[in-house]
């Protein structure tokens, strides 16, 4: 009995950590944006899914907000892409500009098609064009069943 409640216990210990981690990740406060991005697709790569992330010119002096925002919208694309899409491999870059951030997230998941059943029903999308319609930013989505998605981002910053 004690060591069920206790097992119980270091569980739910767990999971408040795993909360309060993605609600701000220390990572990204401390180390900055590309560090963080790095280490959420060093968190999500497994036995059956392999994530490799390409950064470039990623500044430090970004605005915390805005790096906040962008790490949520790769944190969603990637979740969907594991979760919805089922991918193995997954690629992830993202580019700083002089006046832009620019974001692909590509996998080789089940896709689905774009034109006629574009994914409405969960949050996650409508969290992602949120945050880039808060940055000014647009979105291209192009996915075919059975060979994967390709999500494009621009935000302006």
């Amino acid at each position: 009995m004690i060591d069920e409640t206790i097992l119980q216990l270091e569980s739910s210990i767990g999971e408040l950590r795993r909360i309060a981690r993605n609600m701000m990740p220390e990572t990204l406060i401390r180390s900055g944006l590309e560090v963080a991005l790095g280490d959420l697709c060093i968190s999500l790569t497994s036995d059956t899914v392999d994530i490799e992330f390409q950064a470039g010119d990623i500044q430090e002096g970004m605005d915390v907000q805005t790096q906040v925002n962008i790490y949520r919208i790769i944190q969603e694309l990637l979740a969907n892409a594991i979760r919805h899409g089922k991918a193995t491999e997954i690629l992830v870059q993202c580019i700083q500009g002089e006046n832009n951030v620019l974001i692909t997230v590509e996998d080789n998941g089940k896709g689905f098609d774009s034109k006629d059943q574009m994914p409405s029903k969960g949050i996650g999308l409508n969290n992602i064009k949120n945050r880039v319609d808060l940055m000014k930013g647009n979105v291209q989505i192009d996915s075919v069943i059975n060979e994967g998605t390709t999500v494009n981002i621009e935000l302006h910053v």
